[in-house]
């Protein structure tokens, strides 16, 4: 029994796959299977996270109102001119003026006894003192045709004074009293015009001879107020003629042909004068220098000179030296023997620079030997009068540079058998 119903199950089986066999045929394609997930990312470093801004800082408390004056604002000044020195002339020129004004007291002591001086003339026993107009040099100079031809004009009222008596001797052997001048009357100083050129200027007028540095350059310069006793006596000279100079980086020249007879004077022959100064700039603020000077024709004859020098000098950061040496053959009378004469002087000075100065001091120290007649020096026992040393010290006050300055000096002339000479001279200064 249980047999029959397990066969009717089996075949009732079989009966329902067929009837549903034609409903599954009929039935569309079953999908593909979906492709395989991709492979999960690899995962990546996570960025860093972003640096926090900083804690605001606390406001710093409010500070107390500062208690200021009221100033009541100044009308603006209006700007001032610039002043120009050159003043034009001619078509194209310049002018330049120029002012030179020296003020001396000078104060002497003679010693005690009357000795001839250097210059021939004798000093009596006393002590003087003065004021004097030592220079008042009223100048211009410019170029007419600019870098073409220049001109320059100088003229020293100061140097006339009033005439003074003086007793001379007559051919006949009498004593006179006349009226005589002190120094040289010639106001007339520089006188020149100029052609210039790359490699030479050419001047022909009236200037100063180059012999001692301190002689041939301005007097606005001299590092005391007075030239060394050398410098004076065969330096700072003018002359008619002409010049050939020029200024180079390294090295420099001055030639010059003269007269030969001194200031503003007309030549009576036909010897003349030739220079030649030859000037060495090795490093900067150093000068060396080497100047011979000399009579050309008629050798024998009354005038006759011969000058030859050398002269060192170095102006740098406070320092200051100064040196010349000079010889000097003349010929006093016809066909005379020559007159040697010789000397040399060194100077040292240093600027002191602080604002309390408000302005610089110079203290300055110099030393000078000069031998007038140094020809007949054979026996130092028994000619030694006419030669002399001289000390001298002195302080410089640059309020200005040279513009505005003021002086002090203190000069010893020592000679070996006469009384010595005791200088002082206070000076000032303005020039332009």
């Amino acid at each position: 029994m249980r047999y029959l119903k397990s066969m009717r199950r089996i075949l009732f089986s079989f009966a329902l796959l067929g009837s549903l066999a034609p409903i599954a045929a009929a039935q569309p394609e079953a999908p593909p299977a979906p492709p395989a997930p991709p492979a999960p990312p690899v995962a990546e470093t996570p960025p860093t996270p972003p640096t926090p801004p900083p804690a605001p800082t606390p406001p710093a408390p409010p500070e107390a109102p500062a208690i200021t004056a009221v100033v009541e604002p100044k009308p603006d000044k209006p700007a001032e001119p610039v002043l120009s020195k050159k003043l034009a002339v001619g078509k194209e020129g310049f002018l330049t003026p120029g002012v030179l004004l020296q003020g001396w007291f000078v104060l002497d002591h003679a010693g005690d006894k009357i000795f001839t001086d250097t210059d021939g003339t004798n000093r009596a026993i006393d002590t003087t003192s003065t004021f004097r107009l030592r220079r008042a040099e009223i100048s211009a100079k410019g170029e007419i045709l600019p870098k073409r031809v220049g001109f320059q004009v100088m003229f020293d009222p100061a140097k006339v004074r009033e005439m003074t008596d003086k007793t001379i001797k007559t051919a006949a052997g009498d004593t006179v009293t006349v009226k005589q001048p002190v120094g040289a009357i010639s106001v007339l100083q520089d006188f020149y015009i100029t052609f210039l050129s790359k490699n030479a200027d050419v001047s022909v007028g009236q200037f100063k001879i180059p012999v001692s540095w301190e002689g041939l350059n301005s007097s606005a310069k001299i590092i005391m107020p007075e030239r060394a006793i050398i410098s004076g006596l065969f330096g700072d000279k003018r002359d008619l003629g002409l010049r050939v100079a020029k200024q180079f980086p390294k090295w420099g020249y001055h030639f010059g042909i003269y007269n030969g007879v001194g200031l503003n004077n007309l030549d009576n022959n036909n010897q003349k004068d030739i220079s030649l100064r030859l000037e060495a700039y090795p490093v900067k603020g150093l000068t060396l220098a080497g100047v011979t000077y000399d009579s050309l024709g008629y050798r024998d004859r009354a005038g006759t000179k011969d000058r030859w020098e050398l002269d060192a000098r170095y102006e740098g950061g406070p320092y200051l030296f100064q040196a010349e040496y000079i010889e000097a053959r003349d010929v006093k009378a016809e066909n005379a023997d020559p007159l040697k004469a010789r000397g040399f002087y060194a100077a040292f000075g240093y600027t002191l620079k602080d604002k309390s100065f408000k302005g610089d001091l110079q203290p300055i120290v110099r030393v000078g030997y000069v031998d007038p007649n140094a020809s007949k020096n054979l026996d130092p026992k028994t000619d030694k009068d006419d030669e002399l040393w001289h000390y001298d010290v002195g302080v410089n006050y640059y309020l200005q540079g040279h513009e505005m300055k003021l002086q002090a000096a203190y000069q010893r002339k020592q000679f070996e058998t006469a009384a010595a000479v005791n200088e002082v001279i206070l000076a000032a200064q303005v020039w332009y």
